[in-house]
């Protein structure tokens, strides 16, 4: 039996959405099941304790996790903790070219992770996009001051991507070489009782 593994995802502006389509798109090359879910919008199909793994994903703006996300985390958390799970953190900081900040955004997702006590096998900071065209007045300019202060492009008129799809390639294999180890024994055991 193939592993099911959900991937959960909270996103303002679709860059995480699209990290995570890519996510599950490589998960499905090693012939694992994804089921890929929106948390603010949908949940999912299954008992979070039915699927062999579990992926989340959250965008941060302005320091702040998506609540779609925090809610699913702490609604949860001892399931998480227990199955093969992993999160990803999406920002424009991640991809900046100052260190400071790109250790600032890996700081916030530590901080986050341990607030929520919750452990998973793997975690990372992946660069994100900033939408200009698509944020409001006030944000555009907070995320233009932000931008020009850690180096990254101040030009409003269109949105800049940031995202290194190596890296989230990468990412996604590594969680599907850690997940068929525990599925097997899962199944192994399984056979013998």
């Amino acid at each position: 039996m193939k592993p099911r593994v959900l991937v959960i995802f909270g996103t303002s502006y679709g860059q995480t959405e699209k990290i995570a389509r890519r996510i599950a798109a490589t998960l499905e090359r090693s012939d694992i099941t994804v089921e890929l879910c929106d948390a603010a919008k949908t949940r999912p199909a299954r008992a979070t304790e039915q699927y062999s793994a579990v992926m989340v994903g959250s965008s941060i703006i302005a320091g702040g996790h998506q609540p779609a996300i925090k809610r699913f985390i702490h609604d949860n958390l001892a399931v998480l903790n227990r199955l093969p799970s992993a999160f990803f953190q999406v920002s424009a900081s991640a991809g900046s070219g100052s260190p400071h900040a790109r250790m600032a955004a890996q700081r916030i997702m530590e901080e986050f992770l341990a607030h929520e006590t919750w452990t998973p096998l793997l975690s990372a900071s992946l660069a994100g996009a900033i939408n200009y065209t698509r944020y409001n007045l006030l944000l555009r300019w907070y995320m233009k001051k932000a931008s020009e202060k850690n180096g990254g492009s101040t030009d409003t008129s269109r949105d800049h991507e940031y995202t290194d799809w190596v890296q989230v390639e990468r990412f996604a294999s590594s969680f599907a070489c850690m997940i068929e180890p525990a599925t097997r024994v899962t199944r192994e055991a399984a056979l013998v009782n």
